[in-house]
């Protein structure tokens, strides 16, 4: 048995780089910084950690991530190699393919950042995403869920509310 699952929490090191392929799929690059705890009283350098995410949480990170901002992210290790073009050397490097990306910045930060994007997006006649929206996948989140898994203030679609002689407790 394998496991490659990563999570991580820290602040984007570079404002995330989007770019769009033919076939209409897009993929999105950007560094994050993790902050090691002190070390005999001393603060240490941070993590540097590539990341690359693809297709819809591609676009949730091009349009809501900027430098400095704080995101968690779960996500698998991969290494790619590539042969260098001007040495003809075979060269490789670890990064994080993201799966799920939450955005924990302050709330206010990010409306105010998502109704820039919902502007420019409607601006420019493309599909945008939600005020307060994350993405998570497979399934995207409920907008403004502001946790890992959805909305846990209301009942869930199909589920019947419990009365007070069902609660074990």
């Amino acid at each position: 048995m394998s496991i490659n699952v990563v999570v991580l929490v820290g602040n984007a090191g570079r404002d995330p780089e989007l770019r769009f392929f033919e076939s209409g799929s897009c993929v999105c690059e950007f560094t994050l910084a993790i902050n090691r705890p002190p070390r005999d009283g001393q603060n240490q350098e941070p993590l540097w950690v590539s990341c690359k995410a693809w297709s819809k949480t591609a676009q949730v990170a091009g349009d809501y991530v900027r430098k400095g901002s704080k995101v968690a992210i779960v996500g698998r290790l991969e290494i790619e190699q590539w042969t260098d073009r001007s040495s003809g050397e075979v060269r490789s490097r670890t990064l994080v393919v993201i799966d799920r990306l939450e955005l924990c910045g302050s709330r206010s930060g990010r409306e105010a950042l998502a109704g820039a994007a919902l502007d420019s997006a409607a601006a420019a006649t493309t599909p945008s995403v939600s005020r307060g929206a994350t993405h998570e996948s497979p399934q995207p989140s409920a907008a403004g869920a502001g946790g890992w898994g959805g909305d846990w203030s209301s009942t869930p679609a199909g589920a019947t509310p419990l009365s007070d002689e069902e609660v074990p407790f």
